[in-house]
Order: C-alpha cells, then structure tokens, then sequence
C-alpha cells in the first residue's frame, strides 16, 4: 500500500512585500493530483500571491494555515526563521523543503537558517533524524550540468529594465537626463509584450537623436552565459544596438566621433576578463579545474569603459571574483579619466552576495531598487572615488509573477513527482503524457531522482559530502549561542538557536489583508550597533560577540573589512551603509537598543543626534565636541546616555586616573601635582630601522597635524602656553616612565582643563600636565620637516617626482614672505649640526632625495618590508601634509611581523591634607603615586592600540545594554562615573590590560628629589622641570608663603 504524501505551499516571507510568485501553478496541481492519488497538497493562503486561494481549490488543494502534516514544503525563497517547524522528540520534522536558500556557498547571513537543517558536529543519530531536509532549486541540474529549474530568464528581462531604470536616475541627479528616464519597470507594465514595446520606443528615440553628449559612447557590458544573460540580451534586442568586442572597447570610448545614436553592446566572456597567472592563454576545462590559478582583469579590460553593467555571470567559493572591492577603485580611478560617468552604475541580477563583486553586500527589493556604494580610496587618489549605484533586486522574476510562475512550475513538476513518488514507495516514472505536453524535457526518472539527491544540501541533520565545508560555520554559530557542539542535543539547540520557541511555530500565522508585519518574537536579545569597521573594531566585535544575549550588527562602507570582521562569528550580521548619510542607517539606530560609534569624531554628533530622537544610549571614544556638548539637555530630556572618551585617550587615561585620586584622596591626601603621558609607538626593537622612530597603523594626518597644536600647562607653579609653532621645540627631553627604554614628551592641547574633570583644586596645583610621548629625536626631525613646510595645510603643490617635494614644499612655504629668495636647507639649518646630518639621512631614507646628495649610508634598513620603494605620485595638486602624510604611510607602515606598543602613565603627588599647618623646618612629606601601562601588540591578539581603544568601548557598550549603568546617569558624558570606570578597570584586568600601581614617599629637599645630588630626577615632574626645554624654571610648591620660600630655596639652586 502506499504512503499517502502531503505537499505543501508555503507563503513567502511577508517582509518580501513584492513576492507574488508560486512554485506551483494552479493547473499544475491539478495535474499532479491527477497523476498521484496518494498526494494531497496543502496551501497556506496568501493575498499576494499571483493565483488566488480559489483557483487552488478548484484544482482540488486544501487551503489552510497549518503545513505541519506535509512531507515536502515548497516555497521560492528562503523560509523565515520564525516559521521553520522545530524538530524534537514530540514533534520529529523530517520534511523536505525545497527553495532557493542562498546557502550553500557559505553565504553568512543565511548561517542561521542552515542551522535549521544541520546539527552540530558529533550529534548521535537519534538526534540527526529529527532535523528536515534540504533541497535547494539552484542545484537542480541535467545530465549536462545545466540548470533546469529557475528564473533565470526572466530575471535578465526584468534585470535590464530596473538596471536601466536605476542608472537613469543616478544620471538625472547627476544633471542628466536621458531617453532611459522613460524605461518601464516591469512590476508596473501589463504584460511583458507592453514593456518590450515601450523599451523599442525609447530605441526609436536614441536611433534620431542620440544619447546626452556628456555621457559619451554608451556602453552596456552583460557578463555570463546562461539564462540571465540570455534574458539580458533578449530585452536589450528593443534598443538600436551594435555590438562590440573587449579589444574595442577603449577605442570607442576615447573616439569623440563615436556615434551616439547607438548603444554598444560588449557581452564579456570569461576568456576575455580571466587571465592565468603563468601566463598561458586561458582554456576553460582547466579553468574549471584550476580555478585558482587565475586571476581577473576585468577592472582594468572592461568595467572602466562601461556605462552600465548588467552582471548575470554565476560564482562560486574557489572562483576568482569578476571584481573586488579593491579592483572596483582601481576601475573608478581609471573610469573618471574617460568621462561620461562611466563604471559607476550596476545591475547585479545575479545577486550573489559577496560573490563574483564581492562588494555587493545585500540585496535590494522593488520598493527600493538600488544602493549607493563608494569603495575606500586608493592611496594613491587624493579626492574620493566616485559613488556607485547597484540595483541588486534579488526577486527580480516576480515583477513578472504570472509569466515566471507559469514557466518555473512547469520545470519543476517532473522533479516533484519523482519526490512524491520516492516518499510514497511509488516506482518512477515520467508519464508520456507529461513528455508530450514539455518537448524539450529529455530527463527519465533515475537521472531526475540522482538531479535530487545530487540537490539535497543537508538530510538526517547531516550535510551532503559537497557541502561539508560548511559544518565549521554552522557549529560557529552554535557556539556563539552558547551551545557546546560535541554533546549537544535537539532541545538545547532549539531552546537556545530559534526564534521561534515552540512547535506552533510551524503553523503560519492569520495572515492580513496587506500581510505587512511578520510575526512577532518576544524576548528579543539586546541589540548593539556598531557604526564603523576600521582598526579598532575587531577587539570589540570579538568581546561583544562573545557575550550571550547581545546581538551585534555592524554597519560600514567597507565591505571587505565587514566580512572579515564576522567571518570568526556568524551569527553577527552586518549592513554595508554610506557613513556620511544617517539616512542610509537610521533605520539600524532604532532598531537597537546602544550604538557604538567608531566613525570620525565629526560623525558623532549626528548619530548622536539620532540616537536622542529614537531613545538610544550611545558610546564612544573620542573627546566630547563641543557640537557633541550641545546635545546634553536632549539627551537628559529622552532619559537617554552619550557615553563620550572611552577609548584609550581619552578613555582609559580618565579611567585610571579618577580611580587613582579616588583611592589618594579617601586617604585624606590632597592633590599638589599631576602629570599624565599616553603614546601609541612601535615596539623598541621595531623603531630603530626608520626616522622618526616611529611608524603608522592608521592615516598619518592626525599625527602630523597634532605636531602644530597650541599647549597650556602648569609646571611647578609656572603656567606656560606654548603657540602650535613653537610645540616640537617645546619637547621634553626625557619623561622617565621606564627603564626599559627612553622617552620624550610634547605637551598636548590645554592641560588646565582637566583640573574640572578630575576635581582638581587650581589654587593648590604647582603642576597639571597631560602629553603625548615619543621615543627621543622625534620632535628634533619633525620641527626640521615643519621648518622645510612640511606640515604646511595652506597651499598646494604639484611635483612630476619625489625629489622635487623639498624645493615645491620650501617654495610653497617661503615664497609669499618678505625675503628676495626662498631660503635652502642650508640657510634653516646648521650645516655642520646633528641636526643637519639626520635631517638629510632621513630624507634620503624616505626617498626625498637622491643618496648623492643625501648623507650617504645611513643607519635604517628595510627591516620587515621594502622601504626602498616610492609610492606612485598622486595626480593633481595636494598640499605640502597630504604628499608627506601619504609619503609617511607608504614608508612608515608596519611589516607583517612588526608589534605596536601603548604606553600610558600617570604620575599623581599628593601630601596629607594638614601638611599646611606643620612646624617650619620639620621636613615635609609628598607620597608619589603611579599608574602604569605598557601594552604590546600581537599577531594573535591584534594591534595594542586597537585593544586599548575598542576593548574599553566593548566593555562600556555591555554595561550599558544589560541595564548596569544607573538610570540617573544621563545626558553627554564622559567615563566618570564609578558604575562605569570602575567595571572598565575591571574589565580591563581581565584581559591582561590592567594598570600597573606603585607609591612611594618622598621628602621635599634637594636631597630628595634627586637619586643622590647629582643623580637622575626622582619623579616625572621633577624631570620635566630639570629638563624641560626652557631651561631653569621656577618652582612653586603651593605652600604658605613662607614655607614656600623655604622649601623652594634648596630647589631652584639644584634647577
């Protein structure tokens, strides 16, 4: 007797408000039941779906919300989470879902719904069975390889008109109008005979009058060779085209007298764009087989010359890209040399997420068909790369939901019955009837049943042996849950990895009239966004992923540094946004409960702007902007936290410091001296091989433009103020942190301010001083390279060479002054100095000028990467900092193995509180206290500065999201607070990055002070006033007037 077999028809996710196709059509259900007694099909009603619920049950379906009982669940796209039955010992799932899931590339974002299909690693079989089973249509293939079951075709029909359509707009905001304005977009058009029409009108418009003289030649470039590029071409028959070859391509772009009345069609092969590395012609067996030894060359041969490329090309893991991210600037640079806006519009009807573009990060609906992307400027460029449009529509077919419904369903019906047939214990077969009715089918039932099997991702809770790469990926995401992968069971991944949380999950809910909200989950995680992907936030993306009950989402404008980010965290979702727009994030901000934002200083005010509006906590590293200030009383008003200076400095700097006077002053101790350094350096023994000692990890800019920054201190009384110009000359010789190593020190912006932050009392301070530290020469080198008008912001240069920048920069620098001439080298430097010597060793080093006239051998080598090379000159003209900065960071980068070092001190001097009133003469007694940490990076653990920065934001972001910060903490604030510094410190402990704590107790004398008369200074202050750059200074200890004079008497002749 057979088994009666049910089959199902999902609705499609009611987030996919544009989704209308069926995978069956009415008539063919009405066929398969006619053909298969022992079946009987279920659908879930749907009113968007293109057929009605009637026209199905005429055809003999029972309509109904609940698909529990059937064996095979059929649905287009992918199956929402919430909706995927749950298997466990009281309710087994062992049906088969058949849909595009997009998963078996490895694609992340889909890690979770495979999950639902996979068990982890080492699960016993009786857990195995309880999982469903996977067929995916993408791998439904003939005896030939090809594909049988899809909407390919109509993809590339409806691709070419919203490409068409999206580049039109991306002209018209450009100030362009074209004839392509008028493209019909095909949910909108009739019939696809009406938008073929309309498309062969706007033809007729081009063949009279031509495209706009401002976009030039007009180029359509269409990749692949399947149905959708069929689909493409199909369509693009309506315009008055000619077709043309790669080779042919820049000819015709850089003809003036091409003419406009055509559109040139390149269909680009894989011969054309991929090239073997050793250098043999390209042959597409062995690029099958090898596809790793080769490489594409597409930005340089194709995408530049194009004015819209229709991608329909497939990809697949171990493939080499059509285009990366990188090759996408590379193609921009060269396309904005050609005019008419060329490489800067995208069709992507493929839709492989991260695939053959690996910069297509999501994709788009009908309501909004495209997005906006600019790829990270090369070093080379000195003004942003244009931005991209892409229209990634990845249900393009159902604009055209009947036509494509009609055809898809008809493929997959032989395919069907053989899985009917196989459930109930049915021998196959494929009736004539249906071959007469299908000419072009030539399958029989054992190829069909080995096309499924061959399809089949996962089955028992197991992966195919295809695709069993990916059992890594999916235990990582198990792992993030907190679930231990070897011992596992159903209930514990069920409990802890669905949305859902019991087996009426499975039963769809009521759908509306409009269908516009899925269903809700309760309990939601708390959701942390972090805004920015640079440096600094791998550290906190690893900590915060890490924690249970969080879930991040990240958003940046690289998506290469996306995916590396999640690539250890798959259950870590990521958005590719434009930074610069809130627009293209806001929605993020609601949706979160604490942003973390790691972009530019000059962006934090208007995500905190957001966050205000939408009652979200925020948190960040930098310094609180005065812009960032005026957000104070909005933030209170919406009971929301702008959690500012968490990072390294400021950030742990305030931390340790707070804590520090914290624990002085409950010691009934009062505060007469502070000094604080913080510097992010490379490693001793990675230093000596370049000038400056020191080396880049970020853009140079920063650094180079905090080397004119004005200063204000207090330094033994005396309160200076240092002009930026005068700031390196201003260096401090030697801040004695250590004695592992030397450093100097440049005082760093207003250091007074600080006497309200931490509760100083002015009055009674001889010295506050905050700075920046350096190993010994630095300041020295770059005062020369600012008197050369290195540093200079004000003007711009243009050289044809590196060995021209010192003459252009003095030019630059001199030219406007008074003097009849502008000054040499010789005339700024003392020619016979040390100065002199390492100014021109370093010049040459840095390739400035050539060894001849340099000074010969010097003491720096390559080291860890070629020092020797020159970056290629930027084009156009850059001022004097941009030319060094972009010269710096070609030159002073780290090598592969080269270590990073933070290093940050405070030295805190107090005396009890009734010093004042002790006997004259009686010796008096200060207590130094220190704070120190001395942090290195590693290969395994990242750069010092990226921890130093992104762990204390990953610790303060946790703090506030699970509710451990008070509600009365609110409004635009810094790490004062206890509920925040003291877990940070904490925190920080944790992960080998506490602050190391010393006290020891002095006596204010000459004898004292110093280790020994004429010994090494016995405190930081004491060697800022020693060997401060000024020379002798006055000492005020804040005493009465007379104990002043007596305890200063035997100072200021030691000084």
């Amino acid at each position: 007797m057979l088994r009666r077999i049910v089959v199902g028809i999902r609705r499609e996710d009611p987030k996919r408000v544009w989704e209308r196709r069926a995978p069956l059509t009415p008539a063919d259900v009405a066929y398969l039941l006619s053909r298969n007694p022992q079946a009987d099909v279920l659908v879930a009603p749907c009113h968007r779906r293109v057929f009605r619920a009637e026209e199905y049950e005429k055809a003999g379906a029972h309509v109904t919300n609940d698909l529990r009982a059937a064996d095979i669940v059929l649905g287009v796209k992918e199956v929402p989470l919430e909706e995927l039955p749950l298997p466990s010992p009281a309710s087994p799932n062992n049906a088969t879902h058949i849909m595009f899931s997009h998963t078996h590339k490895g694609q992340a974002y889909n890690t979770p719904l495979l999950s639902r299909f996979v068990a982890p690693t080492n699960s016993p079989e009786r857990v195995r069975q309880l999982y469903p089973s996977l067929i995916d249509y993408e791998l439904l293939k003939n005896k030939d390889g090809d594909r049988t079951v899809g909407f390919g075709w109509f993809a590339g029909v409806a691709g070419a008109l919203e490409a068409l359509s999206s580049m039109a707009h991306y002209h018209l905001e450009q100030g362009i109008a074209s004839p392509f304005l008028y493209t019909p977009r095909p949910h909108n058009s009739s019939s696809l005979k009406h938008a073929q029409h309309q498309l062969k009108q706007i033809g007729k418009i081009i063949a009279e009058y031509g495209t706009p003289e401002p976009l030039g030649p007009f180029v359509i470039g269409v990749t692949g060779s399947g149905n959708v590029s069929k689909g493409c071409l199909d369509m693009l028959k309506e315009l008055p085209l000619k077709y043309v070859t790669v080779d042919e391509l820049e000819g015709l772009v850089k003809n003036p007298d091409t003419d406009r009345r055509k559109i040139y069609l390149v269909h680009a092969k894989p011969s054309d764009y991929f090239k073997r590395t050793d250098g043999l012609s390209y042959d597409r067996t062995h690029y099958y087989e090898s596809p790793q030894t080769y490489e594409s060359v597409f930005h340089e041969r194709v995408a530049p010359y194009l004015t819209l490329l229709l991608h329909g090309a497939g990809w697949a893991p171990g493939f080499p890209r059509v285009m990366s991210t990188t090759q996408l600037a590379l193609a921009l640079e060269k396309a904005r040399g050609l005019g008419g806006l060329r490489c800067t519009n995208i069709g992507d009807i493929s839709c492989d997420i991260e695939g053959g573009l690996e910069f297509l990060s999501h994709s788009t609906t009908l309501s909004s068909p495209f997005f906006k992307f600019t790829p990270p400027s090369l070093a080379s460029s000195l003004s942003p790369l244009p931005e991209v449009q892409i229209m990634s529509v990845d249900i393009l077919p159902t604009s055209l939901p009947y036509e494509a419904s009609k055809s898809f369903s008809s493929k997959l019906v032989p395919y069907l019955q053989t899985l009917i047939h196989s459930k109930s214990g049915q021998p196959n077969n494929v009736s004539e009837k249906f071959k007469e009715k299908n000419k072009d089918y030539k399958e029989d039932a054992t190829q069909l049943a080995t096309a499924l099997g061959n399809a089949t991702i996962a089955k028992d809770g197991s992966l195919s042996e295809r695709d069993a790469w990916l059992q890594p990926s999916v235990d990582k995401f198990y792992t993030g849950l907190g679930i231990n992968t070897s011992t596992a069971s159903a209930a514990d991944v069920l409990k802890e990895g669905s949305a859902a949380t019991n087996e009426q999950s499975a039963v769809a809910p009521e759908p509306t009239a409009n269908e516009e909200a899925p269903p809700q989950v309760h309990g939601r995680p708390k959701r942390i966004l972090m805004l920015g992907s640079g440096m600094v936030a791998k550290p906190a993306v690893d900590m915060i992923a890490a924690r249970p009950g969080i879930e991040l989402i990240i958003a940046s404008n690289s998506l290469p540094e996306l995916q590396s980010l999640v690539q250890a965290h798959p259950h870590v979702k990521y958005r590719v946004a434009d930074v610069s727009d809130p627009e293209s994030y806001k929605h993020l901000v609601e949706e979160s409960d604490v942003v973390i934002s790691l972009l530019p200083v000059n962006f934090h005010p208007q995500v905190g702007q957001l966050c205000v509006k939408h009652g979200k906590h925020l948190v960040t590293a930098s310094y609180i902007s005065p812009a960032m200030a005026a957000l104070d009383e909005s933030a209170k008003s919406a009971n929301v936290l702008l959690l500012n200076e968490i990072g390294l400095d400021p950030g742990i700097d305030h931390c340790s410091a707070i804590s520090l006077l914290s624990q002085i002053r409950s010691m009934g101790h009062e505060v007469v001296s502070f000094s604080s350094f913080c510097g992010g350096l490379p490693a001793p023994e990675d230093s000596l091989d370049v000038p400056l000692r020191y080396k880049f990890s970020w853009r140079p800019q920063g650094v180079l433009g905090a080397a004119t920054n004005s200063a204000r201190f207090l330094l033994g009384g005396e309160l200076r103020n240092v002009p930026g110009q005068s700031l390196l000359r201003s260096a401090f010789p030697s801040v004695p942190i250590t004695s592992d190593f030397k450093l100097e020190g440049l005082p760093n912006r207003d250091s007074m301010v600080y006497c309200d932050t931490y509760d100083l009392d002015a009055s009674k301070m001889r010295t506050v001083i905050r700075g920046t530290l350096r190993y010994p020469g630095f300041s020295q080198l770059m005062n020369t390279f600012l008197q050369l008008g290195f540093l200079n912001t004000t003007s711009r240069i243009h050289i044809e060479r590196w060995e021209d920048f010192v003459k252009q920069s003095l030019v630059a620098q001199y030219s406007s002054s008074s003097s009849a001439a502008v000054p040499s080298i010789q005339d700024l430097v003392s020619p016979a100095s040390d100065e002199m010597h390492n100014l021109l060793e370093a010049l040459t080093w840095l390739g400035l000028l050539s060894p001849a006239s340099g000074a010969g051998t010097h003491r720096f080598s390559a080291s860890a990467i070629d020092r020797t090379s020159m970056p290629a000159l930027p084009k156009g003209p850059a001022t004097p900092l941009d030319l060094f900065a972009y010269l710096l960071s070609h030159k002073l980068r780290y090598g592969p193995e080269e270590r990073d070092m933070v290093v940050l001190s405070h030295e805190i001097v107090s005396r009890p509180s009734s010093a004042s009133t002790a006997a004259l003469g009686s010796p008096l007694k200060e207590t130094v206290h220190t704070s120190t940490l001395i942090s290195y990076g590693s290969p395994t653990l990242g750069s010092a500065m990226s921890r130093t920065v992104g762990i204390p934001v990953a610790i303060a972001a946790l703090l506030v999201a699970e509710d451990k910060v008070p509600k009365s903490l609110r409004g635009v604030v810094g790490p004062m607070d206890e509920s925040v510094y003291k877990p940070v410190l904490e925190g920080l402990e944790g992960v080998g990055l506490g602050m190391s704590e010393g006290v020891k107790e002095v006596d204010v004398s000459e004898a004292s002070l110093r280790d020994g008369m004429f010994g090494a200074p016995t405190t930081i202050e004491r060697a800022l006033i020693d060997l401060g750059p000024a020379g002798s200074r006055a000492f005020s200890s804040g005493l009465p007037d007379g104990m002043e004079s007596h305890a200063a008497k035997g100072i200021e002749a030691q000084a």
